[in-house]
């Protein structure tokens, strides 16, 4: 029905003599179109608009993060299975591939965004009658002057602090779905603090800045204070029509649209918008509980999580981080600076038929994909309480040649509910049937791939023990003594930790860790490789038990 009033509201607006004068490309139909026009200013006086740079008035600002954050944006909603365009072309609003659009999100947008009226009012339309909106930092600044697009985002850009600063909270609406996603308390980077005033009256408010907690310099320099609502209005939402919109002043730094936490709540306010979330959520619970996200699933208590399991990620491989202690400290470290092919708690192959499925061939320009692939095909979430199975089906096989498969997996993932001490144990069954004969290896004379736990810098101070609690103790990065089933990682202080335990371990496995305690990893091949001719199969089985 949203989309028959969307295609209804196109066929009255659309100019199509107009675009076939301007040579308007043909856009393919998309879920999503991610916008990033920035470079078309109006001169305030005239109403003239012209190009950055082509006129004396004519100086556009263009964020970095634009490009960045778009393509971050695209290959998240693409793993998704949602269609995506990203462009900066207007005429996209005049074109029949509006009717499937679900969602236009401006992706730190700035000046104009339109080339005329229809395509403004094309975008209009479009939410009144059911679309969504995401819009991110610079794009409160877009059209300039313009009282209608004031009122229909719900505020418009104003000033920002000249200091980039950590950016303190007053107060989160952790009734909000892209809000509950987000751990309880989560400072957000330093960021480019946008002060936009909005509307009190239009929006719902869903995180306010401390203006009390912000750099003295900036707090000096406000000449408006702290507003009456607690603080700047950093992100809110409202409707416009039957649409949906979201906004957030944060997103100014390219690299933090890299980062998990701000990714999942881009996505979650982007689901929000489209209308496959509800307005509110049920954050408080005095027991765990289970959660389906819109990448995996997690286990949440008092509005925290206690884990998550991300399923769904550009790298294809499952990987369960934050991994929390009892006490809410994270185990995990995901994508870590100095090995960012690193995913908390996951599980990876080193070698197959010798490529590389663990690393990129050269990670230092930027891509994480190494030459062998591993594909999630299917998935099944099945939450009980505060309790969790998920059944996966993966393959594996040569990123050059995406269609030819050498392996097959049937992994299960089983995550117990916490105890009456807040731990919980997780079992990782995995069993590989071979298409045809591969051969699985890990580098030599050191050996690591597989089931891996890659920890937090914390780790450093816990105490290291085997299975009987008799101290490991390690002075370089290498295998732990034969016949050594688990290891162990105690904070002497708290008594929590976590255990990484092999079920069954296979003749040529062994745990390898790091010195430092920050990664350990069962590795099945490290006494040598592993054979599986065409239809034989290999079976692993891992705990990690959090206490």
């Amino acid at each position: 029905m949203k989309r028959a009033l969307v295609a209804a509201a196109m066929a009255a607006i659309l100019p199509v003599a107009a675009a076939q004068e301007r040579g308007a490309p043909a856009f393919k139909p998309v879920d999503v179109l991610v916008y990033t026009r920035w470079q078309y200013v109006k001169n305030q006086k005239t109403g003239e608009v012209a190009k950055s740079g082509t006129a004396k008035w004519s100086s556009a600002y263009h964020h970095k993060s634009t490009e960045a954050g778009a393509e971050e944006v695209r290959r998240y909603f693409t793993a998704n299975n949602l269609s995506c365009l990203v462009t900066d072309d207007p005429a996209f609003f005049t074109s029949d591939a509006m009717k499937s659009l679900r969602l236009v999100f401006l992706c730190n947008c700035n000046h104009e965004l339109f080339e005329n009226d229809a395509q403004r009012e094309a975008f209009y339309k479009f939410v009144e009658n059911g679309g969504g909106l995401v819009a991110t930092h610079s794009s409160s600044a877009c059209e300039r002057g313009s009282k209608r697009f004031r009122d229909f985002l719900g505020g418009s850009f104003e000033r920002h602090y000249a200091k980039q600063q950590t950016v303190p909270t007053a107060h989160a609406d952790r009734s909000h779905p892209a809000i509950a996603c987000v751990p309880e308390g989560h400072e957000w980077p330093a960021d480019e603090i946008y002060l936009n005033h909005p509307d009190e009256k239009s929006i719902r408010p869903l995180l306010i800045l401390d203006w009390l907690k912000v750099h003295p310099k900036s707090r000096a320099g406000d000449k408006h204070g702290c507003p009456a609502i607690g603080g700047h209005v950093l992100e809110w939402c409202k409707t416009f029509g039957k649409g949906r919109i979201f906004y957030t002043a944060l997103g100014h730094n390219p690299k933090d649209w890299g980062r998990m936490e701000w990714q999942l709540h881009l996505f979650t306010a982007a689901k929000w918008a489209m209308g496959d979330l509800p307005d509110k959520v049920d954050v408080k619970s005095a027991d765990a509980k289970v959660r389906t996200t819109i990448d995996g699933v997690a286990c949440v208590k008092n509005g925290k999580a206690v884990w998550k399991f991300n399923i769904a990620n550009r790298e294809n491989k499952p990987f369960v981080h934050p991994l929390c202690l009892p006490d809410g400290r994270c185990v995990t470290d995901a994508r870590a600076k100095d090995h960012p092919w690193h995913l908390g708690l996951w599980f990876c192959w080193k070698y197959i038929n010798g490529l590389n499925y663990w690393e990129p061939r050269n990670p230092s320009a930027g891509n994480l994909f190494p030459d062998g692939m591993t594909v999630v095909r299917d998935f099944k979430i099945k939450p009980k309480g505060g309790a969790c199975d998920v059944d996966l089906a993966l393959w594996y096989g040569p990123r050059a040649n995406p269609g030819k498969v050498l392996l097959d997996e049937k992994r299960t993932v089983r995550f117990s509910a916490p105890d009456a001490k807040g731990g919980y144990t997780i079992r990782s069954t995995h069993e590989f049937t071979a298409r045809e004969e591969v051969k699985f290896g890990c580098r030599r004379p050191v050996g690591y791939g597989a089931f891996s736990l890659r920890m937090s810098d914390m780790m450093r101070d816990f105490a290291m023990t085997d299975g009987d609690g008799k101290p490991i103790k390690m002075e370089r990065n290498e295998a732990v003594d034969k016949g050594i089933t688990a290891v162990t990682y105690t904070d002497p202080k708290s008594g929590h930790g976590v255990t990484v335990r092999m079920l069954a371990p296979v003749p040529n496995e062994r745990i390898y860790a790091w010195a430092d305690h920050r990664f350990v990893n069962p590795v099945p091949m490290y006494d040598g490789a592993i054979v599986l001719k065409p239809g034989e199969k290999l079976s692993l089985d891992y705990e990690v038990k959090v206490f």
